[in-house]
């Protein structure tokens, strides 16, 4: 078979075109590595400082259950009679 200047030129210019493309997705990733290394940094340090900042709101919440259930506890340890209170131990 027989291949056309035609079809050459198509191939070449196929080629171009997607080694262009291959070209720019690369640019794009590496320009992408680099915003999210230059300015990533500040991002991850905000959002660790925001998981720090629940993690002492959940201490306290469980510190606060806490307190209700020992005043509770202790609730129920007063209203039960000194004559009974061996059966519960």
């Amino acid at each position: 078979m027989r291949s056309t200047s035609r079809g050459k030129i198509g191939r070449l210019i196929r080629g171009a075109m997607v080694g262009a493309l291959a070209l720019t997705l690369m640019l794009a990733g590496v320009a992408g590595f680099l915003l999210f290394t230059l300015t990533g940094n500040a991002w991850l340090d905000q959002l660790a400082q925001i998981g720090t900042d629940m993690a002492f709101r959940v201490e306290g919440f469980e510190s606060t259950f806490d307190q209700i259930g020992d005043s509770f506890e202790l609730r129920v340890e007063q209203a039960i009679p000194e004559a009974v209170r061996p059966f519960f131990d």
